[in-house]
């Protein structure tokens, strides 16, 4: 799969105080962490389009954790994200699922899927595993095939604990994807007793196209030892799409 340039962004925020905790009604809700940071989270859909026949299949849920200060805003990495408390990142991934939903519901038409991305942190834990759980179940009956589920952080994680978690999430999805930042082929084949149906990773920027061929076949082929399906995000022209689903992504 590869992805097109954003082409509907909406920033749907809520307005109340950062300090507010996030409610039933209100899962977008800024809040404090625990160092006293004010975050707030945005997302956008951006669509996704199957590698061989540049189709679109889905859109995918991007999200975007937003550090307030006095003179503006700046955008957390996702590295800083990761440092997050179990319990932010939390708030960070149903307020992400919240914006998704609400987009699906204000759309006339239906799509054919959503990818959501999800912290392996906020999976693991049985409190986190429940609230998500509801909320994929209520965004996969908003789109035609289903959601697919998009595991964030799982380089490193050990396959049994994945397999756990993959477990639990598998039978009210379309697809459980482990993404991963690391795409060091030795890397990827050690999630292949993890359970995931596909892997999913973004190409590295400013590579030639000799060097785009070269990191792709080293990349799809050891993920596709690891799952069937490969998600590949940012190839950027048609013909770099070619190169992936000639490899089978």
């Amino acid at each position: 799969m590869d992805e097109a340039p954003v082409v509907d962004v909406e920033d749907l925020d809520a307005s109340p105080s950062a300090n507010q905790a996030p409610t039933e009604a209100d899962p977008c809700a800024p809040f404090t962490t625990a160092d006293g940071r004010q975050v707030r989270v945005t997302a956008t859909l951006d669509p996704v389009f199957e590698a061989k026949g540049f189709t679109r299949i889905g859109f995918r849920l991007i999200r975007r954790v937003m550090l307030q200060r006095y003179n503006g805003e700046d955008e957390l990495t996702p590295q800083q994200v990761s440092q997050l408390s179990s319990a932010e990142l939390l708030r960070v991934d149903l307020a992400t699922i919240a914006r998704g939903i609400s987009r699906l519901r204000s759309d006339t038409a239906q799509h054919l899927s959503l990818i959501v991305p999800i912290s392996y942190t906020s999976l693991s834990g049985l409190k986190g595993r429940t609230e998500l759980v509801a909320r994929l179940k209520e965004a996969g009956s908003l789109v035609k095939l289903g959601v697919i589920c998009e595991i964030l952080d799982a380089d490193g994680v050990p396959p049994a604990s994945l397999l756990t978690v993959v477990t639990v999430v598998k039978p009210i999805t379309l697809l459980v994807v482990g993404r991963l930042a690391d795409t060091n082929p030795k890397s990827i084949v050690r999630l292949e007793d993890a359970g995931l149906q596909a892997l999913s990773f973004e190409c590295p920027p400013a590579l030639g196209d000799t060097e785009f061929q070269i990191w792709a076949a080293g990349a799809v082929i050891a993920a596709k030892r690891v799952a069937k399906a490969v998600l590949v995000y940012g190839a950027g022209t048609p013909a770099r799409g070619g190169v992936l689903a000639a490899l089978g992504a």
